[in-house]
């Protein structure tokens, strides 16, 4: 009688099977756990050494960062034009036959050289968003002289103003 071939008879079989399941467990323990290195604490957290109460997290609940501006200051000499969104603008801005188209987002300041007569902007949002609010001024030597704001989607505001 013919005795049948058992593959784990031969013990290089045996030993790759430990190590494989080895090497699977460490892994999954690697890619649950971290990597092991401890994280410094984010300006939001404290550390629990130093006797203060340590921020908490809740299960299945994603973690929200809070993202401040920083403050913009007016500029208190010459024209400028500025236009605060949360998200993307396009417009323009500058005087009759000497206009600037531009792109941007934020809080943003933008310079009318040589400004003399009347002072246009035009500025419109560049996403569906009724959230938040664009908001385009006119200023002079860090006075307002005129503002307009839209919430609409894809909202325009447009300012004129003699300098």
């Amino acid at each position: 009688m013919r005795r049948r071939k058992d593959p784990f008879e031969k013990p290089w079989i045996i030993i790759a099977a430990v190590v494989g399941v080895i090497a699977v467990i460490v892994i999954a323990l690697v890619f649950f756990m971290g990597d092991g290195t401890p994280q410094p604490a984010s300006p939001g957290q404290q550390s629990a050494q130093s006797g203060s109460p340590q921020q908490t997290s809740v299960a299945g609940v994603a973690p929200s960062a809070i993202k401040t501006q920083v403050p913009v200051t007016v500029p208190t000499q010459g024209v400028f034009v500025r236009v605060n969104y949360i998200g993307g603008f396009s417009g323009e801005y500058g005087m009759e036959g000497n206009m600037t188209a531009t792109r941007n987002s934020g809080d943003r300041f933008f310079e009318v050289e040589n400004a003399t007569g009347t002072v246009t902007a035009t500025f419109h949002k560049e996403d569906s968003s009724s959230r938040h609010d664009i908001t385009v001024e006119i200023y002079r030597n860090g006075q307002s002289l005129q503002s307009a704001s839209n919430t609409s989607s894809y909202g325009e505001a447009s300012v004129s103003a003699a300098v």
